[in-house]
């Protein structure tokens, strides 16, 4: 067992040192070419109630996902936490994203009062989840942040009878090998990374 945690923080801080080397200007271009990935995939096309994480620094910018999801009439729903639990709740406009305050340590915003009623799995579940996380392997195998927040929230959907279809989006500095795992990790079913290629030639369009 520790073993696996030693693992498991050792991949961690790699791949946070590989983050922490990327300009902001590098994180732009990588997050374009992943917004147009996304806008490409038919799993995004078919699903109408899509769960997206409000992104980190150190994470794929998502607000220009959030903001297509709105003008194509998509049902978005963003991540609450509060201590251990994690619920899915509806967001109705770009606006309101605009207007929530900043409610936890990691300064991600959401509202101030976490009510349970309101999680997406009472109101018909999800299609499509956008799951975070600090390193992937092409196949879907994940490391996240240590909390186990989706991990527990995706064993709550199938519990309830609906599993979405999952998706990462990361630098492709995020994209390793093999990811230390835990038999109730959850892999997920699609990584999208853009390729060196993709980076040359938007480079390119750029000078």
């Amino acid at each position: 067992m520790s073993l696996i945690l030693q693992a498991k923080a050792s991949l961690r801080q790699m791949i946070k040192q590989r983050i922490n080397g990327l300009s902001s200007y590098e994180k732009d271009q990588q997050s374009k070419i992943i917004m147009n990935q996304v806008l490409s995939l038919e799993e995004f096309k078919k699903s109408q109630r899509i769960s997206i994480y409000l992104s980190l620094k150190d994470e794929v910018n998502t607000l220009p996902i959030l903001q297509y999801m709105f003008s194509s009439g998509k049902q978005c729903f963003i991540p609450h936490f509060e201590n251990q639990e994690m619920i899915m709740i509806k967001l109705e406009s770009y606006e309101a994203y605009e207007h929530l305050p900043v409610a936890n340590s990691w300064g991600i915003k959401q509202p101030l009062v976490f009510d349970q009623s309101l999680d997406a799995i009472h109101s018909g579940g999800l299609d499509l989840i956008f799951m975070p996380g600090l390193a992937f392997t092409k196949d879907g195998a994940r490391l996240g942040r240590g909390m186990g927040y989706y991990d527990k929230y995706l064993q709550k959907c199938e519990d309830n009878g609906k599993l979405p279809k999952t998706i990462a989006l990361i630098f492709k500095e995020q994209l390793v090998d093999e990811v230390p795992t835990w038999q109730h990790d959850k892999s997920v079913d699609m990584v999208l990374f853009p390729t060196q290629q993709e980076i040359d030639e938007l480079l390119k369009e750029n000078l």
